[in-house]
């Protein structure tokens, strides 16, 4: 049994630096759009015990491949999802003005061409709200049960459009075929 971890919005690699620490027999994948981030990931991975395996991609983590567009804002709150409000506790909102065009990876397919059943999957999400369209799609097509644990930040309460019903019902399917633990 192969043991993975996939972070799903790197970020600065803070977490991901963390769970190499913690993690040592697992294998490391990294999902982190924005490329100015991607200089402090590196050096968080230096400053880790080489772990055995890692992979970074400067992809959204997405429903379907291409690109999509990035709406920058703080780091901890660049978002590939329209109409996010921005905690005033930030001091710089979304600039959805001027989006940067960036990879999408369709987790769903990349899940399925890189996990085999019986990998035991630890998946860190936070994506900024794009958590949703995400799992909607691993839960319809079934690739939800390839990951054992989803460390997980939820964004409902951020975007006006969304609702406490449909997260709630979302968070119950999932949490029907993953461990799931809420993540801040």
């Amino acid at each position: 049994m192969r043991k993975v971890f996939i972070d799903c919005g790197t970020n600065l690699g803070v977490v991901l630096n963390r769970f190499i620490n913690e993690l040592p027999d697992h294998d490391f994948y990294a999902f982190e759009p924005n490329k100015e981030l991607h200089p402090s990931i590196q050096e968080q991975i230096a400053q880790a015990p080489p772990p055995r395996h890692i992979e970074v991609s400067d992809s959204a983590v997405w429903t379907h491949d291409g690109t999509i567009d990035l709406f920058l804002g703080h780091h901890e709150s660049s978002t590939v999802m329209p109409g996010k409000r921005v905690p005033p506790m930030y001091d710089q909102q979304i600039d959805y003005s001027t989006p940067v065009s960036v990879p999408a990876a369709d987790f769903s397919a990349w899940l399925r061409r890189t996990i085999t059943p019986g990998d035991h999957v630890v998946v860190k999400m936070d994506i900024e709200g794009a958590e949703y369209p995400v799992l909607s799609k691993l839960l319809a097509d079934g690739t939800i049960n390839l990951i054992s644990v989803l460390y997980i930040e939820w964004h409902f309460d951020r975007f006006p459009a969304m609702n406490q019903a449909d997260h709630d019902r979302l968070f119950k399917a999932v949490s029907e075929c993953v461990d799931v633990r809420e993540w801040d």
